[in-house]
Formats: structure tokens, C-alpha cells, sequence
């Protein structure tokens, strides 16, 4: 044990030998066989036997602990959890970092935010919690791209592709879930005892999926890239730095987050010379995903882009969302293999949505550009 304070009443608290929980603002204690894990968002409690950890609480701080052990790190009496930091606050002391306006400062402190909510979304996810896969995902996205958009104050554009396709393959691992949840919700008016039973099924099928996922080595191995790319990045001597991170934010991030704006407009483009079918719905996805591109790159960007188009962005996706479920809604009816009346006329219905979210996209596309018009000037 690294640190004791007063004897009894004690509470033993674990962590890693290099406290990674409490360097998260999480703590982890055991008090005569009654567990309990301190987070953020509340208190998780467990029993089990003072001398190690319950293997299913192991589990839940996985995301922070990367399989380390978890030791007895502290005997408090007491004081709780105030006593906990006197005792061991000296050894993840860390020099504030000074303020960073440049191209680089400004984007990796939005990486850092993100890596930050993929362990949290971990946390929730691992807990069933409702919308923590789809926060995860999110994360996900976010990171893929900030990447893509501002590989050039980031540097390592190979490393960022490939972490970039690690990152793609967990959003794979996590979006049937997702995609159950919205789809079982958005199937109530009309769901029957049968469907509901098919949803199940698969709701059940696609979360082991994400178990699976979580528990595996590659999902380890990425969280470890993760750390040791923002490590780097924050560590890296400024001079070493591409020259266009270390330049102002605000003259290097617009044009960067023009460019992927104009990637949007060319997708758009191509969505009106297509009729309805396959190949449209194929386009519309893809504008759909260098959409989200775009939110992200004004989101990791925004204290230095002359803009504000958080309503007009919001509109572009809540259409693009709509078409998307709308789709994958179709789809899955037919995948149920329901075939009676109700059912068809619910798949005529998405179709309708579907065809209705493409008839307005170039004039929600128009009022997102104006707004962001002044990355042109």
C-alpha cells in the first residue's frame, strides 16, 4: 500500500499503481465489504470481499485502467475522499498547460475533450445506460473528423489515417446497436407482439456485439494509440511543429473547415442528378457523412471561425438523419419479412420520408452555405 492515514474507520481505496482512475476524477474505495466506484455522473455500488476487486467492477473501468492491477493505494480514515487526495494529490500533480491559441492548441483541445467522452461513454455504455452507445459513437466520429479535416496542424497524417480506421471499425462495432434503438423506437405506433420479439433479438444480438468490442484487445490497443498520439502532440517541442500549427487558429482554421464545406456542396451536387433508387440513397449517405465532417470540424474549430451556423447545421442534419432512418426503417421491414397490409403501408410511408428529405435538401444545403459564407471571405 503506497499511502496510510488514520486507522479505524478505514476506507481502502484502489487504483492503479499510476492512479490512472484518480487522475480521471474517479475513485474507486471498499469499506467492510461494501464496494463503491465514485464517478462523475454518481456513485456505483457492489459487494464483495475487502481483499480484491469484483471482477464485474474491473470491468466497468476498463476504458481507464487498460487491464492494469488494481491495488490498495490508500487507507483513509477520516476525511473520505478529501483525505484520499491529501494523501496522494503530490503524485498526479501536473504543470498547467499555458494557454494555446495557435492552430494546433486550439484543435487538440477539442482531441483531448473527445478521448475524454469515449472512456465516459465507455463507462455509461458498459452500464446499459440509454443513448451511451450512441454517445460513444459520436466520440468516435468526432475524432475521425477532426482528423480528416486538420490532419494539417496535427501532423502524422499516416498515424491519423490509421487511427482514423481503428476508430471506424469501433463506430462499425457499435452502429447496429444504435441503429436498433432508433429504429425499435421509431416502430412503436405500429410494432406488433412479433415484431417486437424480432427487435429484441436483435437488440440483444447487436449490444454483445459491443461487449465483445469493449472487452477486446483491439479497443484496448486503440485507447492506448489515443493517449500516446495527444501525449505527443502535447509534448512535441513547438519548433518541431508543421508551420501552419503554429500559426494563429484564426488564420489557418477557416480555410481548413472551408474545405471540407466544399466537399459538402459537391456531394449535394451529385444528389440532383440521380433519380430515386439505390444510387441516390448511396449519394445522400455519402453527403450525409461529409455533413457530419463539417459539424465536426466547426465544432473542433469554433473559438476561432468567423461563423455561427449551429441552426442552420442543425436543420442540414436533422434532414439528412431523417432520410438516413427513414432508409434503414424500409429496410428492416423488409428484412422482418412482414408482409400483411399494415406493414407495407408503413414501408410506403418511409419511401415517402425518404424522397421528401431529398426534395428538401438543396434549399436546406442553400441556408447552411449562407451561413457559413464568411469561411469564403
Amino acid at each position: 500500500m503506497s499511502a496510510t492515514a488514520a486507522t479505524a474507520p478505514d476506507t481502502v481505496y484502489f487504483d492503479t499503481a499510476s492512479l490512472r482512475l484518480l487522475r480521471n476524477d474517479l475513485t474507486l474505495s471498499v469499506d467492510n465489504g461494501s464496494w463503491c466506484l465514485a464517478t462523475p455522473d454518481g456513485l456505483i455500488h457492489f459487494a464483495g470481499s475487502d481483499l480484491a476487486v469484483p471482477p464485474a467492477l474491473s470491468r466497468l473501468v476498463r476504458a481507464y485502467t487498460r487491464d492494469n492491477d488494481l491495488v490498495a493505494v490508500a487507507r483513509v480514515g477520516d476525511g473520505g475522499t478529501t483525505g484520499l487526495h491529501a494523501v496522494l494529490d503530490h503524485r498526479i500533480a501536473r504543470s498547467p498547460r499555458p494557454p494555446d491559441d495557435s492552430a494546433r492548441g486550439v484543435v487538440l483541445r477539442y482531441v483531448r475533450a473527445q478521448i475524454a467522452a469515449l472512456a465516459a461513454a465507455d463507462l455509461a455504455a458498459r452500464q446499459d445506460k440509454p443513448d451511451a452507445v450512441h454517445r460513444m459513437r459520436v466520440a468516435t466520429r468526432r475524432l475521425r473528423g477532426v482528423f480528416s479535416a486538420y490532419a494539417r496542424v496535427l501532423g502524422g497524417r499516416k498515424l491519423l489515417k490509421a487511427l482514423g480506421d481503428e476508430l471506424r471499425w469501433l463506430g462499425g462495432e457499435l452502429g447496429p446497436a444504435r441503429d436498433i434503438e432508433v429504429q425499435w423506437a421509431r416502430s412503436r405506433p405500429w410494432a406488433g407482439e412479433r415484431t417486437n420479439a424480432c427487435f429484441a433479438v436483435l437488440s440483444e444480438e447487436a449490444r454483445e456485439r459491443v461487449r465483445c468490442a469493449l472487452d477486446g484487445r483491439r479497443y484496448l490497443q486503440l485507447l492506448t494509440a489515443l493517449d500516446v498520439l495527444e501525449v505527443v502532440l502535447s509534448e512535441r517541442p513547438r519548433q518541431q511543429w508543421p508551420k501552419a500549427a503554429r500559426r494563429p487558429a484564426e488564420r489557418v482554421l477557416p480555410q481548413l473547415a472551408r474545405a471540407v464545406a466544399e466537399k459538402v456542396d459537391a456531394r449535394v451536387s451529385r444528389v440532383d442528378a440521380r433519380p430515386a433508387g439505390p444510387e441516390r440513397d448511396r449519394a445522400v449517405h455519402g453527403v450525409r457523412k461529409a455533413a457530419k465532417r463539417l459539424r465536426y470540424a466547426l465544432e473542433a474549430g469554433a473559438e476561432a471561425l468567423p461563423v455561427d451556423a449551429k441552426p442552420a447545421l442543425r436543420a442540414f442534419q436533422d434532414l439528412l438523419g431523417e432520410f438516413q432512418d427513414a432508409v434503414v426503417a424500409r429496410e428492416l421491414l423488409g428484412a422482418l419479412e412482414v408482409a400483411d397490409g399494415t406493414h407495407a403501408a408503413v414501408r410506403a410511408q418511409e419511401t415517402a420520408n425518404a424522397d421528401r428529405c431529398v426534395a428538401a435538401l438543396p434549399e436546406a444545403w442553400r441556408d447552411l452555405r449562407r451561413a457559413l459564407r464568411p469561411l469564403w471571405t
